[in-house]
């Protein structure tokens, strides 16, 4: 009779274990839940790409679609709203001084049967 008791209390352990395993697994699970849900807020700017990933938005008419953005620019701060269009300015000329026509000379022709001379180009291998 007492080796079933032994049996019986280690399989309570073993359960007891698995079971505080279980809830610690799930207790990190909620906690990094939480965690990602307020430790990355996401910055106004992107609400418009939010709404357009919406399946509401896919199934909108163009009317629609235009109301929902209309949303988004309610939420977005001032400095990210395109109010006026932006002035397409010139792109700046590249400062660079004006260099002076270099004068090349014509290349020397070299004929074909000309004698190739074999003087050593360092006076030392003489």
């Amino acid at each position: 009779m007492s080796v079933s008791f032994v049996v019986v209390a280690i399989s309570l352990r073993v359960a007891f274990v698995s079971l505080m395993c279980l809830g610690a697994g799930g207790a990190l699970s909620v906690l990094t839940w939480w965690f990602w849900k307020t430790a990355m807020p996401e910055p106004p700017a992107l609400a418009r790409l939010e709404i357009m990933s919406d399946r509401r938005y896919e199934a909108a008419s163009a009317r629609e679609r235009e109301l929902l953005l209309g949303e988004a620019d309610e939420v977005m701060p001032v400095s990210v709203r395109n109010t006026k269009p932006r002035v397409q300015t010139p792109a700046p000329k590249p400062r660079v001084a004006a260099v002076a026509q270099r004068r090349r000379e014509a290349p020397v022709e070299v004929r074909a049967d000309a004698p190739v001379s074999r003087k050593p180009i360092d006076p030392l291998l003489k």
